[in-house]
């Protein structure tokens, strides 16, 4: 019993003395879901010179000029939900954005003028997911998505008489479906001997 303890003793050693090894080299253990890793260009200032010479949006977002907000998701996921804040806001004020030309702030307050608040804050909103980072990170794939299709070109606007060519070329496409559809129906018909039957 006394040499059965003793050898208890000398495993818990070696195991404290390994773990306190582990934990000193394993510090700067980062998680693969990391936003570092997922978005490593957003994770401070943008770089220099990344902007595009046509002051077009690079897709980096300096996470510094964001104004975070977590709180509790709804939806599933059991006590996990009433636990962990995993819903994600993300804000950030157009007008004062400095990772944004003025071109692209011009076009983003076009397009989304009424969505914006009162104040000219933009928000995003993720609850995607269970997991706070995955959240955040499908927040600021939503906010890139927003800009980039704010400085897409308008769809090109047909004249009457293109708009006109169009519908009928539709309802000669339907017709000719459906004319279809009958002659399909019509041998199923003969198939079964429905004809026989009548």
């Amino acid at each position: 019993m006394l040499i059965r303890g003793i050898r208890c003793l000398q495993l818990t050693e070696q195991c404290s003395r390994n773990y306190l090894t582990l934990t000193r080299f394993s510090s700067a253990y980062k998680s693969p879901l990391s936003l570092d890793k997922l978005y490593p260009a957003s994770s401070g200032n943008a770089k220099p010179g990344t902007k595009d010479v046509s002051s077009e949006f690079s897709g980096q977002i300096p996470m510094n000029e964001l104004t975070k907000t977590y709180s509790c998701s709804s939806g599933p996921g059991g006590q996990n939900v009433n636990k962990v804040a995993t819903k994600v806001d993300l804000r950030f004020h157009v007008e004062s954005a400095s990772w944004l030309s003025p071109g692209v702030k011009a076009k983003v307050l076009e397009k989304y003028g009424s969505e914006l608040t009162k104040d000219g804050w933009m928000v995003v909103k993720s609850d995607r997911t269970r997991s706070q980072t995955l959240n955040q990170a499908d927040a600021l794939e939503k906010l890139r998505t927003a800009i980039r299709s704010a400085l897409a070109a308008p769809k090109p606007k047909f004249t009457a008489e293109e708009e006109e060519r169009i519908r009928k070329g539709k309802l000669k496409a339907a017709r000719e479906r459906l004319h279809y559809k009958r002659i399909r129906s019509d041998v199923k018909a003969q198939r079964s001997g429905r004809d026989q039957m009548l």
